[in-house]
C-alpha cells in the first residue's frame, strides 16, 4: 500500500464517520436529502474498498473506469451472452468480499475479484474466470494512460495479472529507468 493510499483511507474513514453520525441524527426525518446522505455514505465506503479489498489489477481497471465516468468516457461490454455497445458509466460499487459492480447503460455487471484473472490491453481488458470457462471483455473509449500505469506499476507482480500489453509494460519500464 502506498503512502497516499493510507492518507486516502484515513480521510475516507473520517468522512464516513461524519456521514454515519449525521444519518443517525436524522433517522426520524423523512426526506430525500437523508437518502442522499446514505448514498454518499455508500460511495465513501466503495472508495475505501477499492483500496482495501480488491487486487491491484482490478483497482487499476476500476480507477480507469471511474476516470472515464468523471470525464464523460464510455465503456462497451462483451461476454458470452451479452453485447453492449459503448455507453455511459452510471455507477461503480465494491461490496463486501471484493464483489465488483459496474452499472452502465441498461446493464449491471458483477464479478468477484478473487475468482478472476486479468488481461490488460491499452484500450480494453479481459476478465477471465480462474477456470477460464467465462470471459468478460470491457472496451474503453479512452486508452490507459502513462500516469495510471505508472501509479500501478506493482501490478506486474500480481498473480491475478495474466497479461499486460507490451505498450503498457513499456510505460512501467520507462519510469523505472528515469
Amino acid at each position: 500500500m502506498q503512502e497516499q493510499d493510507q492518507k486516502l483511507l484515513d480521510s475516507f474513514e473520517r468522512i464516513f464517520k461524519v456521514l454515519k453520525n449525521e444519518s443517525e441524527n436524522l433517522k426520524d426525518i423523512k426526506s430525500v436529502h437523508i437518502e442522499k446522505i446514505r448514498q454518499l455514505e455508500n460511495e465513501v465506503r466503495t472508495q475505501a474498498r477499492i483500496i482495501e479489498e480488491i487486487s491491484l489489477p482490478a483497482r487499476l481497471i476500476l480507477e480507469h473506469i471511474l476516470e472515464l465516468k468523471y470525464k464523460s468516457g464510455q465503456i462497451a461490454i462483451e461476454s458470452e451472452y451479452i453485447n453492449q455497445s459503448f455507453s455511459n458509466i452510471y455507477d461503480v460499487k465494491i461490496e463486501q468480499f471484493g464483489l465488483i459492480i459496474i452499472s452502465t447503460g441498461d446493464l449491471e455487471l458483477c464479478w468477484k475479484d478473487n475468482k478472476y484473472n486479468y488481461l490488460i490491453y491499452p484500450d480494453k481488458v479481459e476478465i477471465r474466470n480462474a477456470d477460464e470457462k467465462s470471459t468478460i471483455k470491457l472496451f474503453f473509449s479512452r486508452n490507459f494512460g502513462r500516469q495510471i500505469i505508472y501509479k500501478f506499476s506493482a501490478i506486474i507482480e500480481s498473480s491475478q495479472l495474466h497479461y499486460l500489453h507490451p505498450t503498457l509494460k513499456n510505460y512501467i519500464d520507462e519510469t523505472q529507468f528515469n
